[in-house]
């Protein structure tokens, strides 16, 4: 006999996490298991947790999936510690892209982050654009179950309350979900059609917020290679212990400089994403909706972003080389480390926007 409900299809949901932090604390096996359960047990609801995106039927073309997987509800769970932001570029690409999608359609609340360490570096202040995405979501505070470890009363209270909260925003995009399918009246843009001037608005919008955070990474970095430059001159001809206070004095000049970086390159990440997503949809209306010339307009448009990835690749190659040479000097200076921690995160970011506009360039 058939059993209609247990073959209803489940509710997806990626769990977003690193392996550092599993082999820590041993808690992506028992976590998938109890949440799925006590949805099932407390709610009547069955959902799938998925741990990669192979398994969730993402692979290379991940991006282009977030789309299919919103509309069906699908739910990203962070599984945030700070090597979630800092040592992972995986998860900061799946925290970037699925928030810009989902924020284009008034979805934010199918991202469920469950903090599993570092809560009191989860701020809004934070130079960090994807721990403010963080921040401003309706996290869970889950560190005190994961310690106590699976199968404890922490663990269970913890996870009823996490499923409680999962159900009730697959629930609320489900609703919201069935309102955005009804027809709405048409907004008319260029050529009658509706919607196409506001994509176009959009892009112009997120390009000059491109350029005004490159020109923020670019007289950063010009004012921290300056400094450094000019202290490992003046080191090469003093004394052990002048050089040691050179040191010290270089910390202090490049530190605002190494962060004003960091917040710039991670809001660029997260722009980058924004346009993705922009221009992903932009396409795709073109291409159902659009005459030829539009086609041709929108085409115009996205290699309109092109010609910024040389400058990009030249700029990540100079950070690079120049983090090379100054790795003797922070090897042996505990300041100047710290001092240039922020560089290397804006860094990274930088990086990995360029990785996604390499993707757009090829949509």
């Amino acid at each position: 006999m058939t059993d209609f409900i247990a073959d209803q299809p489940a509710v997806q949901c990626f769990l977003s996490f690193t392996h550092a932090d599993d082999g820590l604390l041993n808690f992506v096996t028992p976590l998938k298991a109890s949440i799925e359960q006590f949805c099932a047990a407390a709610h009547g609801r069955k959902i799938e947790i998925f741990v990669d995106r192979e398994s969730i039927g993402w692979g290379e073309d991940w991006r282009a999936k977030i789309q299919d997987g919103l509309d069906a509800a699908m739910v990203l769970i962070p599984a945030v510690t700070m090597n979630y932001f800092y040592n992972s570029s995986a998860c900061r690409e799946e925290l970037t892209a699925f928030y810009a999608k989902a924020n284009e359609l008034g979805l934010t609340q199918l991202i469920l982050p469950l903090i599993i360490l570092g809560r009191d570096l989860i701020t809004e202040n934070s130079d960090d654009a994807n721990v403010r995405i963080i921040e401003k979501l309706q996290h869970i505070d889950i560190e005190e179950a994961v310690l106590a470890g699976s199968g404890t009363t922490a663990w269970r209270r913890t996870m009823a309350a996490v499923a409680k909260k999962l159900i009730k925003a697959i629930q609320s995009a489900e609703n919201q979900l069935e309102r955005l399918s009804e027809p709405e009246p048409a907004r008319t843009g260029d050529g009658g059609l509706p919607g196409f001037q506001e994509h176009r608005n959009r892009l112009e919008q997120v390009a000059r917020l491109l350029g005004q955070q490159l020109d923020t990474i670019t007289v950063s970095l010009g004012g921290i290679t300056a400094e450094m430059n000019q202290a490992a001159a003046d080191i090469d001809v003093t004394s052990p212990d002048a050089a040691k206070e050179r040191i010290a004095r270089t910390a202090d000049t490049i530190k605002p400089l190494s962060v004003s970086m960091q917040k710039a390159g991670t809001d660029f990440e997260a722009t980058v994403a924004e346009t993705d997503t922009i221009m992903r949809s932009y396409l795709a209306f073109v291409a159902s909706h659009g005459s030829p010339e539009m086609a041709a307009q929108a085409r115009k448009e996205q290699e309109a972003f092109v010609p910024a990835l040389d400058e990009l690749q030249t700029m990540e190659k100079t950070i690079a080389e120049y983090l090379r040479s100054a790795y003797a000097l922070e090897k042996r200076s505990a300041p100047l480390r710290a001092a240039l921690q922020p560089l290397r995160i804006g860094a990274q970011s930088i990086q990995l926007g360029i990785r996604t506009l390499q993707d757009l360039q090829d949509l």
